[in-house]
């Protein structure tokens, strides 16, 4: 069995090994899954650079998510699993760069048989991520108004996708003209390039109505207008800080309009929440998979053996989808 192990850290594609060994075997309560399809994520890349909020110390298997089928099951494990296609839970410690790992019953979710396994092994990250951002903070209700800067980012497309399944608007905010066609492309209705004029084209798209959320990626003082725009006691989530710095919220806002700013990780929210709503997250997400409604941009696959130019790739500035590993079955 073929996997990438996390070496050292540094530059990633010189920071990982790939191993053969044999299979492994399942403790009690343990599956073992055949992977179909790994992604390679910016967050798998800061972690072999030693730089994400999860640090495991090397050696230590690498690959924060993918898919595949449970082909063996422990002792004391749900036998009704052996055959179902699942996700690997991206908690980075069970390694999902292999042809087979093993992985504690209750940290895999079981996924639609007949969605795209491509597709799935995109799905536990990102995809979650915008999904519970929608759901946990407010109580929206369709006409409700959703903002974020850095929209043509992948969870900002994402979050596109996912708010008109509901009913709800998206104020979409990027920096470049090229950014706001790609936006539209995705379904983004509201798109607007930042400058200037900024509040004011805010306030033009609004035609008088209010935000009830705002989701922000970049953090420093990307989402200050969008803030600004919000209703009273409005919320604000910050997830990411790809801008430099917290998201900043000015003293004003925050007395006169009682907004609410809290933060958003995915692995502090699989810590947290009860399992049967992570299982029904990734249930949710995977029919939307199966029926065509979601779906995620892929440049490239790569065997195990090519893990340098996937890496490589997958880091390079500019690309019109995800990178992926493909294991033959």
């Amino acid at each position: 069995m073929k996997y990438l192990v996390l070496t050292q850290f540094g530059t990633p594609s010189e920071s990982v090994a790939l191993r053969d060994d044999p299979d492994p075997a399942p403790g009690p309560h343990d599956v073992l899954v055949r992977m179909e399809a790994a992604a390679v994520n910016p967050s798998d890349l800061l972690m072999l650079q030693g730089r994400y909020f999860a640090r495991p110390e090397p050696p230590a298997p690498a690959g924060g998510e993918g898919v595949g089928i449970v082909v063996d099951t422990g002792a004391q494990a749900d036998r009704d699993l052996m055959g179902k296609r699942v996700v690997v839970l991206p908690t980075y410690k069970y390694g999902t760069w292999a042809e087979k790992v093993v992985v504690p019953q209750d940290k895999v979710a079981e996924v639609a048989a007949n969605a795209d396994p491509l597709q799935l092994a995109m799905l536990p990250i990102n995809p979650a991520t915008a999904h519970v951002m929608l759901k946990r903070f407010v109580d929206l209700e369709p006409g409700d108004w959703v903002a974020q800067p850095g929209a043509n980012s992948a969870v900002g497309r994402l979050v596109i996708t996912l708010a008109r399944l509901r009913g709800l608007k998206t104020l979409n905010v990027v920096r470049r003209d090229e950014a706001a066609d790609e936006v539209r492309a995705a379904g983004g209705e509201h798109v607007l390039v930042s400058g200037p004029d900024l509040a004011a084209d805010i306030a033009r798209e609004l035609d008088g109505e209010e935000l009830s959320l705002v989701l922000d990626g970049l953090g420093g003082d990307t989402a200050v207008e969008l803030v600004a725009a919000l209703r009273f006691g409005g919320t604000i989530v910050t997830y990411g800080s790809l801008g430099g710095g917290p998201s900043q919220v000015s003293n004003a806002v925050l007395l006169t309009r009682e907004v609410r700013h809290t933060g958003f990780w995915l692995l502090t929210w699989l810590s947290h929440a009860p399992l049967t709503e992570i299982v029904e997250t990734y249930r949710y997400l995977g029919s939307l998979v199966a029926d065509g409604s979601l779906s995620v941009p892929i440049e490239a696959t790569y065997r195990l053996d090519d893990y340098r130019q996937a890496l490589d790739h997958a880091g390079a500035g500019k690309r019109g989808g995800k990178v992926l590993f493909a294991f033959e079955a």
